[in-house]
């Protein structure tokens, strides 16, 4: 992550909690903090805004353009957990999720949670791991606003979990098992791809290109009671390591589930 990372609070819905937010979160990211947009012009900067923590940017015109933000109430995932709630799709099958059992899930590389948001869902307890303090900080005030809403407040305080930190170490010295651990590392580069999309690239250079996949895939080896599941793009490599027992294929990705 860029040190030169900027914090700035962008709302004027009671700005003396959102400034002590920002100012907290800046000195724990050891980041520069500005209390206002003001001085602010070309880096990312994390704003608390009257949505939510947002990353964003500072067009030449001023004009603020989102880049990064995680919303378990509304969008994509809102949908997902209206209208997909299924053990048949195919991220519930390469989990193990089966009739009357619902495993517990190491999410190893949490990203931006949506997949542990929907097995949340679906009923399993998970236990995410985020590195990149940045999305940590995003995905903790999603889980947050979350948890505040009735109908999604049982899912966040019981079922979703989140961890600081690298998810390899945490594997490589913890004596804890893990029935089931997913890998959803970095996508590789490719040329054309819908995944090279903004966002994605913001993502790539929060994270970088996950070098260590290989090794993150032998600590999950060792520590999962059941199954690793790795996903991929399709038409992708493996990752470096044992082959997969099977896959679950998808229309532009698939889920590599190694017993």
């Amino acid at each position: 992550m860029k040190k030169s990372l900027s914090i700035s609070v962008l709302s004027t819905i009671n700005p003396a909690p959102l400034l002590q937010l920002a100012q907290s979160l800046a000195e724990k990211l050891e980041l520069p903090f500005y209390p206002s947009i003001s001085g602010v012009h070309s880096d990312p900067i994390l704003a608390y805004t009257d949505e939510g923590l947002q990353l964003v940017q500072l067009s030449k015109s001023g004009a603020v353009q989102r880049l990064l933000f995680v919303d378990f109430i509304k969008g994509k995932n809102a949908y997902r957990h209206k209208h997909n709630l299924t053990i048949k799709q195919p991220l519930a099958r390469a989990i193990g999720i089966k009739s009357g059992f619902r495993p517990a899930v190491f999410d190893a590389t949490a990203g931006l949670g949506a997949d542990s948001f929907v097995l949340a869902c679906l009923g399993c307890v998970v236990l995410m791991c985020e590195r990149a303090p940045v999305l940590h900080a995003l995905l903790q005030d999603a889980l947050s606003r979350t948890a505040r809403l009735p109908v999604t407040k049982e899912i966040v305080d019981n079922r979703l979990h989140l961890l600081p930190g690298d998810s390899l170490r945490l594997l490589q010295k913890t004596n804890q098992t893990f029935h089931t651990i997913y890998l959803d590392p970095m996508y590789p580069h490719r040329t054309k791809s819908a995944l090279n999309k903004l966002e994605m690239r913001v993502i790539r250079d929060l994270v970088g290109d996950d070098k260590d996949c290989g090794d993150l895939l032998d600590a999950a080896l060792a520590a999962a009671e059941n199954r690793v599941v790795v996903k991929r793009p399709k038409g992708a490599e493996r990752i470096p390591g044992p082959p997969p027992s099977f896959t679950v294929p998808m229309k532009n990705s698939r889920f590599d589930v190694y017993l």
